[in-house]
């Protein structure tokens, strides 16, 4: 009998999911912001309530993501979830473009550093940014931290 290899934990689905997540909704979100000309202060102020709104959610239902019991979730939970998964990504996407217009490579969750290679108005483009294809970098972190 072959060993099959232990499942990833959360932590790494999580960070998996955000690879694929997250870049596609900063992408969506810059498009938006060139499409309406957006000025720097107005795609700033709207990519904040952007966070904040991810934020609101995540305080109000992230324990979706933190705690299982293991079984599938169906209906109304798997619905939850999916949706505060979302607001995940959309919250962490919204803060690295607004830390690319500040000057600065993006932002670091769980470890994974999340900007796109092709910022929104008045951002500075950082050197060696990563395509949107690429699995953001790894920085190196202790198991279990945030």
């Amino acid at each position: 009998m072959i060993d099959q290899p232990d499942p990833p934990g959360a932590i790494e689905e999580l960070r998996d999911f955000l690879s694929f997540a997250v870049p596609l909704r900063a992408a969506d979100l810059a498009y938006k912001i060139k499409n309406w000309g957006y000025s720097r202060d107005q795609a700033v102020n709207w990519l904040t309530g952007e966070a904040e709104r991810a934020g609101l959610v995540l305080g109000a239902r992230g324990d979706v993501l933190q705690f299982s019991d293991g079984r599938p979730r169906v209906g109304r939970a798997r619905d939850r979830v999916a949706v505060t998964a979302g607001e995940l990504a959309n919250g962490v996407a919204a803060a690295a473009l607004i830390a690319q217009l500040d000057g600065r490579p993006g932002v670091t969750v769980i470890g994974d550093v999340y900007g796109i290679a092709d910022p929104p108005n008045g951002a500075t483009k950082v050197p060696g940014q990563r395509a949107l294809s690429e699995r953001p970098q790894s920085v190196p972190h202790e198991a279990g931290t945030a």
